[in-house]
């Protein structure tokens, strides 16, 4: 009998939809500092694409001391697997 209570209620629990849309992580960054940091790696793109000959996976601006850019590639190897390479450019390179 609880078997069916518990199924019943995590089955309308999820039939319940949030009557605002949640917010995303833009939300809480300041836009000046968002757009910052996103034109600020656009060279340490360009750097990491010119060096590996890759497409571009992701890119993140992050902090260690100095600001850096974490700058992911996806890289076709001569056998025709995909290889993930990740680089740490700085920002101001």
């Amino acid at each position: 009998m609880t078997s069916f209570v518990v199924t019943a209620l995590v089955a309308a629990g999820l039939m319940v939809t949030p009557s605002e849309p949640l917010p995303d992580a833009g939300v809480y960054a300041p836009q000046a500092e968002v757009t910052q940091a996103r034109g600020a790696c656009d060279r340490a793109v360009e750097q990491a694409l010119e060096m590996t000959g890759g497409e571009l996976l992701s890119v993140q601006p992050a902090r260690n001391g100095k600001p850096i850019c974490r700058v992911t590639v996806l890289v076709v190897k001569a056998n025709g697997r995909p290889k993930k390479i990740r680089l740490r450019i700085p920002m101001d390179f």
